[in-house]
């Protein structure tokens, strides 16, 4: 049994793995991921390896501070073609997912992962990564609002209709129908020039953006399925 440790900006997940599990999965926010790895000291075997897969460099000190035996994942481990301009500078996250999807679907894939920000990244029927988008989450769109001066007080709630008849209604209806709207457009376009496609969700916000959708299935440890594939080989 190894130990994956998934970085991402705002919150990490750690989980006991093997070629043929994903157990004791835990959640924590990334800058208090030194009391999470406590958790898992008792683990500690000469055979063990860490997997770490991060987006937050300075959090990759923390676990090797705590492990002697880390091995972190870059893009050279991919087993599949990255057809963008620059790998390097790929978020690791967005291609863990792109791995996990083909544990999932043989076909070509949308896999759209809703946290502090929104990516949609299309997988091709090859499993070769093809890019995608990036756009700010709700948290983050809810922050920028109340940056401005007229809505540093809004109270957001449920929004049961599009159109809002105060400010706060229309905030909320910006937040609960905007990004489905703009999730939905990307599909649609994608559609166009690729008719045969799976759609995964994933994320801390994927499930509900999922229902507002209504199209795809939701994988909550997607990433962690991908950095199973990348050990273990694709069984």
């Amino acid at each position: 049994m190894d130990i994956a440790v998934l970085i991402g900006n705002t919150n990490t997940k750690i989980a006991c793995i093997t070629e043929k599990s994903i157990r004791k999965v835990s959640t924590c926010r990334t800058d208090e991921i030194d009391i999470a790895l406590k958790k898992y000291e008792h683990t500690k075997s000469n055979q063990q390896t860490i997997y770490l897969a991060s987006v937050v460099p300075e959090a990759n000190r923390i676990v090797k501070k705590c492990f002697e035996k880390v091995k972190e994942i870059s893009w050279k481990d991919f087993p599949f073609k990255i057809n963008v301009r620059h790998p390097e500078k790929l978020g690791i996250d967005r291609l863990l997912n792109a791995a996990g999807s083909r544990k999932l679907v043989k076909i070509a894939c949308v896999i759209i992962d809703a946290g502090s920000a929104i990516t949609i990244d299309l997988v091709d029927k090859n499993g070769n990564f093809e890019g995608g988008v990036i756009f700010p989450g709700q948290a983050l769109i809810v922050e920028a609002l109340k940056n401005l001066a007229l809505l540093k007080n809004i109270k957001l709630s449920k929004s049961k209709s599009i159109i809002g008849r105060d400010t706060s209604e229309a905030v909320s209806s910006g937040i609960t129908y905007g990004i489905p709207f703009l999730v939905e457009g990307y599909i649609n376009a994608i559609r166009k020039e690729n008719k045969k496609f799976s759609v995964i969700f994933t994320g801390g916000t994927g499930r509900l953006l999922m229902k507002h959708v209504k199209i795809g299935v939701y994988e909550r440890h997607l990433g962690l399925k991908g950095l199973q594939m990348i050990i273990y080989g694709n069984s």
